[in-house]
């Protein structure tokens, strides 16, 4: 007897590297600086798993819709540009959640740090 589980399945795109123009501080409107973003989603899987990218989230296609939004306009706030991909990803794809961090690794602290970070959730 074949006994079907719930699998819990995440798909994670890591450290996205893109160069942009976002921030408050003129500076980095102007020079703009590098980015690193993390996305990891849910799928919503309305049968058990199958070898068939038709039933899943294609992440080719996630990719592209983040690196659409990072260009489409400049944002003061990381947070709102976090917010913004995952409602996004969460009304766009089959996916009961998704969680965004973008790195902002140049940000205008003075002071010693890796970088500033945020994580924005979006569940559905």
């Amino acid at each position: 007897m074949l006994f079907l589980r719930k699998m819990d399945t995440k798909i994670r795109i890591n450290n996205i590297q893109l160069f942009g123009y976002h921030g408050v501080d003129e500076k980095e409107k102007s020079d703009g600086q590098p980015f690193e973003i993390d996305i990891e989603v849910s799928p919503v899987y309305d049968e058990s798993i199958t070898d068939n990218l038709h039933n899943t989230v294609n992440y080719s296609l996630i990719y592209d819709e983040i690196t659409n939004i990072f260009c489409q306009r400049k944002y003061n706030l990381i947070e709102y540009l976090a917010n913004k991909i995952a409602t996004t990803i969460t009304d766009k794809f089959n996916v009961d959640n998704c969680k965004v961090v973008i790195r902002k690794p140049n940000a205008p602290i003075n002071g010693n740090f890796d970088s500033v970070e945020v994580e924005v959730i979006s569940n559905v």
